[in-house]
């Protein structure tokens, strides 16, 4: 649809969402633009007039009416559920997206109505007085920042640095000039000076290259805080007692540098000091942390209402400002999962609303290699900018703004969830990491093999059928398909190989073994397909290291599929007597002994864990 819009600033800007069926014309529909205390939308007398209360809400409202404006008079006013609307975006997990990527996403996040991004930035940013924060890990630079920032400022979007000040340092943990910062494992050494000049130097950084005066500072998941090498130097003191320290001191330096701070919960409910995650906080705990950081409790685990809103009144004890991060789940390999994020989502807004939240995040983390691309999440972000306004339902209006938000039908666009699906189940709980762990698992020790049924991989055949469907109409999106496409593939063969060769060597059938080797043989060439799309995918998202692991990960696969080749050739030639291998007795991943345990409920992301029980260090 053509709009004639007069404000430059607002007209330069939608020129650039084209693709969501936005143009502006001369010749359009006369656009008047008012500032005010609603939102909402009505076309009269040829003239469209759009009322927002915040800038972003402008290029919703375009989209709108773009999507529904059939002639004649046309009107919506909505009304926002929560205050601010964020997607964060995971830079330190390997993939550290391009600018130009981010810049993408900033103009489908404006068409949905988020108004803020969050760059997950670990060591992913240049700290001055600190090479090795960032070191080959292609971080942001400061005019990286501008770049970006400029492209949501144009939208209304703020641009917020989601950082660490305690853990989840590890990469850092890798160099030998950091040694000296850590207490055990990637948390940071508390109480020690030379921590906080480097958190100083941090804040001091984000505070220099962010606009924005918000800041979120991680501190999440320290969970053995103060039992390595400061109980050695200070001898054992109450966990809370030095989180809260920690805290102190940086909340201090953010004060120092005119910085709002945000922070996740979950450290002063996990075993903080000896409760468990769920139980109630006692008074005098919670009276004791600082009132003028915001926790934000994240929880994308459950799809009961009820759970997040009982949790939400646990964390009421704090009397600390709160929100909410739910998640768009790709953290499990290179699939997401839309579909269990509709569930989870939807059960954690509605408890939101209802406890009158103020934020609600939506995350997009990339644990252990950041395979996943964030648009492949799409669905999800779009269900939950709609539920801000209170539209809950996946129905034909959601299916309709869908298609001109990603430039294919909602149904073709799911099948990208496929390669973790490993059953025809409608269980929306039925959530799994199988797109990774039965890529990784290996063909001869098979780890996970227990967890597997004969048939996966004719279900998986049956996955790339759809998916090749889905490609043929992805438009600008068809690489993602592609790399689930050749994923499927790679599955139709290996997911259930390791089971069936197992069994055809336990029935001495060498016939039934000679056919298996034949599909282990063709298993290389489909890895290598795989692959060449997966990376077409990075390059074409990612600035380039980080690569290499998936380099390592892949190389490694693809070897050992040519010793388990050797080895079967050289059992069925008598060249062998054995496969060594195969004579193993497996006992059940879960760790139910010879009780086997096919749990379809399976989120094993580590690929550490899923490849070997071998020393992999």
């Amino acid at each position: 649809m053509r709009f004639n819009i007069s404000d430059e600033g607002v007209a330069t800007a939608a020129r650039a969402l084209a693709q969501f069926g936005i143009e502006v014309d001369e010749r359009g529909i006369e656009t008047v633009l008012v500032p005010s205390a609603e939102f909402s939308a009505r076309v009269a007398d040829g003239v469209l007039t759009v009322c927002y209360q915040k800038r972003v809400q402008i290029f919703l409202a375009l989209k709108t009416v773009a999507d529904e404006y059939a002639g004649g008079e046309y009107a919506f006013s909505r009304r926002a559920a929560f205050r601010n609307l964020t997607y964060m975006l995971d830079c330190s997990r390997n993939a550290v997206a391009k600018c130009e990527t981010v810049e993408e996403l900033v103009r489908h996040l404006a068409v949905m109505g988020y108004d803020s991004l969050g760059l997950y930035m670990e060591d992913t940013f240049v700290l001055p007085g600190y090479p090795y924060f960032g070191y080959l890990r292609n971080p942001y630079t400061r005019e990286d920042i501008a770049r970006m920032e400029a492209v949501c400022d144009a939208y209304g979007i703020e641009l917020v640095p989601y950082i660490q000040t305690l853990a989840h340092f590890n990469t850092l943990t890798r160099h030998y000039a950091m040694d000296g910062f850590f207490d055990t494992a990637d948390i940071l050494m508390a109480g020690e000076e030379r921590t906080y000049e480097f958190l100083d130097a941090l804040l001091k950084t984000v505070s220099e290259y962010f606009k924005t005066r918000s800041v979120h500072l991680g501190m999440d998941e320290a969970y053995m805080l103060g039992r390595g090498k400061y109980l050695d130097k200070n001898g054992y003191k109450p966990r809370f007692d030095i989180m809260n320290a920690h805290l102190e001191r940086v909340l201090a330096l953010c004060e120092k540098y005119g910085l709002r701070p945000m922070m996740w919960s979950d450290m002063f409910f996990s075993q903080m000091w000896g409760a468990q995650y769920g139980e109630d906080i006692a008074e005098e705990i919670a009276r004791r942390v600082p009132l003028t950081v915001e926790l934000i409790y994240w929880d994308y685990y459950h799809v009961s209402e009820e759970h997040y809103a009982a949790m939400i009144q646990k964390h009421r004890a704090f009397h600390n400002p709160l929100g909410f991060a739910a998640g768009a789940w790709k953290w499990l390999g290179y699939t997401p999962d839309n579909r269990y994020s509709f569930a989870s989502n939807a059960a954690s807004a509605r408890a939101c609303i209802r406890e009158g939240i103020p934020r609600y995040i939506v995350t997009g983390w990339g644990d252990n290699g950041g395979e996943c691309s964030p648009f492949a999440t799409l669905p999800a972000l779009l269900h939950c900018a709609r539920m801000n306004y209170g539209m809950f339902e996946i129905d034909g209006d959601f299916e309709k703004s869908f298609e001109t938000l990603s430039g294919m039908p909602f149904e073709d666009f799911m099948t990208i969830d496929l390669c973790n699906r490993v059953s025809e189940s409608t269980d929306v709980e039925e959530k799994n990491s199988a797109n990774k762990f039965l890529l990784f698992n290996d063909v001869l020790l098979g780890t996970l093999d227990t967890t597997v049924y004969e048939g996966l991989g004719a279900l998986y055949l049956r996955h790339a059928y759809a998916l090749r469907r889905a490609e043929k109409r992805a438009g600008r999106f068809a690489y993602l398909f592609r790399t689930q496409l050749e994923l499927a593939r790679v599955l139709a063969v290996k997911a259930d190989l390791g089971i069936r060769l197992r069994a055809a060597y336990a029935d001495g059938d060498r016939e039934r073994l000679a056919r298996l080797l034949t599909e282990l043989r063709q298993l290389p060439a489909r890895i290598e397909q795989f692959y060449r799309a997966f990376r077409a995918q990075w390059n074409a998202e990612n600035r380039p290291n980080g690569l290499d692991v998936q380099d390592i990960r892949i190389g490694a696969l693809k070897q050992r599929i040519l010793v388990a080749v050797e080895k079967l050739d050289d059992f069925l030639a008598g060249r062998a007597p054995t496969v060594p291998e195969l004579e193993e007795k497996l006992l059940d991943f879960m760790g139910h002994g010879e009780e086997f345990e096919q749990d379809y409920d399976q989120c094993e992301w580590r690929w550490r864990r899923m490849t070997s029980v071998n020393v992999n260090e």
